[in-house]
């Protein structure tokens, strides 16, 4: 990673934060550009002194030509919290769409190598599993549609103008520091605070979660690729893990202190979203560490040293 100059967009977030830390440590340079939208202060504080950090929208032209000056890689995370969540307006989408233009122009002005970090969102209800890159196209919710579209302007202008791109389509990941938006996270919080697991359904419908040093991993190895550049790959565990299986782990990993229960009243998203990754085996080496009890353990341990992380802003 010497050598490597990176600006982060969404840096102050759960995933940008880690992969702060992680390029630090290999020895490259980080600068972070972030809203605060969803990112925190709180998730830099230990390593504010080694990085250069940003405060505004991407949608400022101005500001990420700044932020952006001289730097050869940009990790594309940042997206309204809005869109994520489904509720979204008009200015939101003008928001992702202006500032992911304005992070491409960067690009293509630093001649800068863009990790573009998708989302297996793009895919939509599985018409298979597991799901690979060839996958029909087909997002159910705005998240997915608006990470196919960037996924799209990237492709078109690396035809076109010579971008230089990577991207990353990635599935589920949990760790320190993530959101309660994450059913990991939700878990944990609500067995540490001596409330039930509930399962709807049947509890069959499950993800393959990925810990958070695994995809920081896939990210450092695309930088280092040269030959990765062009690709679209799934970036995931390939541990499917059902909703009754993960809070069967939750109690295992808390002592067998946890009460699991079933609401089959309760409509279940019914998806299996089991990834496929032979791809990034293929092209970057990527190999997954972290297994599912591991990263579990690893989680709350780190949340019970953290409790008002959840209650702060």
């Amino acid at each position: 990673m010497q050598q490597k100059n990176v600006l982060i967009t969404g840096g102050a977030g759960f995933l940008g934060s880690h992969l702060c830390e992680k390029i630090l440590e290999t020895g490259g340079e980080v600068a972070v550009l972030d809203s605060m939208d969803s990112g925190r202060m709180s998730n830099l504080q230990h390593i504010q002194e080694r990085i250069h950090i940003f405060s505004g929208d991407m949608a400022d032209e101005h500001l990420v030509q700044t932020a952006g000056k001289g730097r050869n890689i940009v990790v594309h995370l940042a997206i309204p919290i809005a869109v994520r969540q489904q509720k979204f307006t008009l200015h939101h989408l003008e928001t992702a769409t202006k500032g992911f233009f304005n992070i491409l122009n960067l690009c293509l002005k630093e001649k800068a190598l863009l990790i573009h970090i998708s989302s297996v969102a793009v895919y939509g209800n599985p018409k298979y599993t597991p799901v690979d890159e060839e996958h029909p196209l087909e997002p159910e919710t705005m998240y997915g549609a608006v990470k196919l579209a960037e996924e799209y302007y990237c492709r078109t202008l690396h035809k076109t103008s010579g971008l230089k791109y990577v991207i990353l389509r990635v599935s589920d990941i949990y760790g320190p520091r993530n959101t309660p938006l994450s059913t990991p996270i939700l878990f944990l919080r609500n067995a540490m605070e001596n409330r039930p697991l509930t399962v709807f359904g049947q509890g069959t419908q499950g993800r393959t979660y990925t810990y958070v040093s695994d995809f920081v991993e896939a990210v450092l190895l695309a930088m280092e690729n040269e030959t990765a550049q062009g690709c679209t790959m799934n970036i995931s565990s390939r541990e499917f893990v059902s909703m009754l299986e993960l809070a069967e782990t939750v109690n295992l990993v808390m002592g067998g202190t946890c009460q699991v229960i079933h609401d089959p009243t309760v409509p279940a998203d019914l998806r299996k979203l089991d990834i496929e990754i032979k791809k990034a085996r293929s092209i970057l080496g990527f190999a997954p560490k972290v297994g599912l009890a591991e990263g579990l353990r690893k989680t709350y341990a780190w949340m019970k040293n953290n409790l008002a992380h959840y209650s702060m802003r």
